[in-house]
């Protein structure tokens, strides 16, 4: 079992908007997430075997690095796929693909997963072991405002358990996560 660790905002406890798009056009963004990814240097596909998967309907995709009217045109500029890829781009997400039924339309949402993916999945021993350093107890489910967790990263006791209980090597990637709050005053720190 996993723990994942990450930042969620205001935004995340509310339906956000979907889109239903048809599989044409859903071959069109993937073509055009693998050609602007080439030309970027950039993985934008996710999982990353998407060669492997050419026909997957489960997947998300990074949309931060693309000009929203490139986008948009792929989906025929429809404004409900519009709104997706806009408020994805504004919070910072990835957009997630998905059927609800193996018959059913494709449909596509902000994600959860920042546009970066920092998210942090750790076993469950050591996620315990991280919650424990930063003085929480160790539950598979919980979250503390972000600017807490700051101040605890900050404290040199912390460090100190932190490495006492091997897991100083999260304190850099606990960082970066924390810093992708810095759009959103609503911002917390969560794990499960």
């Amino acid at each position: 079992m996993s723990i994942v660790f990450r930042v969620a905002t205001a935004a995340d406890d509310r339906d956000g908007p979907t889109a239903t798009i048809n599989a044409r056009q859903l071959a069109a963004f993937r073509s055009l997430l693998r050609s602007e990814g080439s030309r970027l240097g950039l993985a934008l596909i996710d999982p990353e075997d998407d060669e492997e998967r050419p026909l997957a309907y489960s997947f998300e995709a990074r949309v931060c690095p693309l000009a929203l009217a490139s986008m948009a045109r792929v989906f025929d500029f429809a404004t409900d796929a519009i709104a997706v890829l806009d408020e994805a781009q504004f919070r910072n997400r990835r957009v997630s693909f998905y059927r609800s039924r193996p018959d059913g339309p494709v449909a596509m949402r902000p994600s959860i997963t920042s546009d970066l993916g920092v998210e942090m999945d750790l076993a469950t021993g050591n996620a315990y072991a991280l919650l424990e350093s930063l003085g929480l107890r160790p539950d598979s489910v919980g979250e503390m405002p972000v600017d807490e967790l700051r101040k605890r990263l900050e404290n040199p006791a912390v460090r100190r358990r932190m490495r006492e209980q091997n897991v100083d090597q999260y304190a850099d990637r606990l960082a970066r996560l924390i810093a992708t709050a810095d759009t959103d005053d609503s911002s917390r720190f969560e794990w499960a």
